[in-house]
């Protein structure tokens, strides 16, 4: 992807994720903005950007970040997952509610960084922040072809977790993109092992101790 690209995904996903709001932009509960409207924002005027640069850049990105459709005959654009705003509340054409009783044949994965698991290992739980959900990849992006999204593709700490106890909590989605969403903590003990994409000399004895008293297995896998 161009420079320019980047630069303009950059801006869409800021404004359909976390500015729409505070840039008094039109966003309906499910988070499309007209398109015309995002158009004439200062974001994207700075890049010259046109409706077929969005255009192209929505149908070329690869993790399928944005969605556009015709709402009322009008052609809106919003992000597919990773928000922010509050005040978004998708209904089942945007998120579709995981049964309680369905039984997942893939993964459920967290992608985080080191410090990110001693901050989970520390707190009890891995917490959504200041998004509105918890991303849960359905296997390793950029090992398994069918998986686009969900985690940064060099994120060195995989948490795998107990997809039983997930849907069975009733508040797990998936996403346009294919991406499994909670708005609830997930705690420790849902987790069913952690993989460290490092070498075993590189994990911190404060968090190799930390794993094993909350009797979490772990394992090093080299990339």
């Amino acid at each position: 992807m161009e420079k320019r690209d980047i630069q303009i995904s950059k801006s869409l996903s800021y404004l359909l994720r976390h500015g729409a709001l505070k840039e008094k932009l039109t966003m309906d509960s499910n988070g499309y903005i007209p398109l015309q409207q995002l158009l004439m924002h200062n974001r994207l005027k700075t890049y010259k950007c046109t409706h077929e640069d969005v255009m192209r850049i929505v149908a070329t990105n690869d993790k399928k970040r944005f969605d556009i459709k015709l709402i009322d005959g009008v052609e809106c654009i919003a992000a597919t997952q990773g928000h922010s705003i509050k005040n978004i509340q998708p209904d089942e054409n945007v998120l579709t509610l995981i049964p309680k009783d369905t039984v997942l044949t893939h993964p459920l994965i967290h992608g985080t960084n080191m410090k990110g698991l001693e901050m989970i290992l520390q707190s009890g739980f891995i917490s959504k922040m200041q998004r509105n959900h918890i991303h849960l990849s359905p296997g390793v992006v950029g090992e398994d072809t069918n998986v686009i999204s969900g985690m940064r593709k060099n994120s060195p700490v995989l948490i795998y977790l107990n997809t039983k106890t997930l849907v069975e909590t009733g508040v797990l989605f998936k996403s346009l993109n294919e991406v499994f969403l909670t708005p609830k903590n997930i705690s420790l003990s849902s987790f069913d092992h952690v993989v460290l994409r490092s070498k075993p000399e590189s994990l911190p004895e404060t968090i190799k101790t930390q794993l094993k008293n909350n009797k979490i297995e772990y394992q090093f896998k080299n990339i």
